[in-house]
């Protein structure tokens, strides 16, 4: 989240619709666990508003959350479980966080691509337990929708017209894996979710929750980008407005190096 893009998360019009993401597929959480050799304490950096971290309260003896935005955290206090006993809110960056003591078990939620790992990694060796367990998490978008061709269209128009490069551009791809070099895969896994219904509106809103298409980088062009984007979306909605898709969530178990 150095990187200046992650700024955006900072902003409270930004963390406002989060709400509106669609959640990971639930077996990410049972994998977790199962994985990890025990449930003391559990890191999650990146954190956002505690899509892991607070429901990981309810196994872990302690969990620290971690996240450069306090407007995140703010909303994360606010949510089931957010003000739990054993939750610990901490606003930092992931590399310069005041970790202390060993952590059974590291997530990372759709965060790690915003780190430093030349600087995180050396950073967190110091806080492992011996057995610990790295989850890598990413995937709370639709999966293979109705409207999945347009969407890509969609995607293939917008991206660039936004960032200024090309959708799933090479810098992008690589962002994604240069943590790899830091650890040692176990397993990776993908799980498709139960059907999550959505209204048009909704997802809409939650796009806006993603850095490419924050309404600040929008600007003046917000209005044609919602009207293109419901347009695309409603012959597919129900008589209610609803959209019904699924959510596929890939998972990476690993250790560090």
């Amino acid at each position: 989240m150095q990187d200046i893009a992650g700024a955006t998360f900072k902003a409270s019009e930004v963390v406002g619709f989060y709400p509106h993401r669609p959640p990971y597929a639930h077996q990410i959480y049972e994998c977790i666990i199962d994985r990890s050799s025990a449930t003391h304490r559990l890191l999650d950096l990146g954190c956002g508003e505690g899509k892991i971290a607070r429901p990981m309260t309810k196994v872990f003896d302690h969990v620290c959350a971690v996240d450069p935005s306090a407007n995140m955290i703010k909303l994360g206090r606010s949510l089931e479980d957010g003000s739990a006993d054993n939750l610990e809110w901490v606003e930092a960056v992931a590399e310069e966080a005041p970790l202390t003591g060993k952590f059974d078990t590291v997530t990372f939620a759709s965060s790690i691509h915003w780190m430093e790992p030349s600087r995180l990694f050396p950073k967190l060796a110091k806080h492992l337990s011996e057995n610990h367990l790295l989850a890598i998490i990413k995937g709370d978008a639709a999966f293979q929708p109705p409207w999945q061709d347009e969407w890509q269209q969609f995607l293939k128009k917008w991206v660039p017209q936004i960032s200024g490069e090309e959708f799933n551009s090479n810098r992008w791809r690589a962002t994604q894996t240069k943590h790899l070099d830091y650890i040692n895969i176990r397993e990776t896994n993908e799980y498709v979710s139960q059907p999550f219904r959505q209204t048009v509106e909704d997802f809409i809103w939650s796009q806006h929750s993603r850095d490419t298409f924050a309404l600040v980088k929008l600007g003046s062009r917000r209005h044609e980008f919602y009207n293109e984007l419901k347009a695309l979306l409603q012959p597919h909605a129900n008589q209610e407005g609803q959209l019904t898709f699924q959510v596929k969530t890939h998972l990476t178990i690993a250790t560090m190096k």
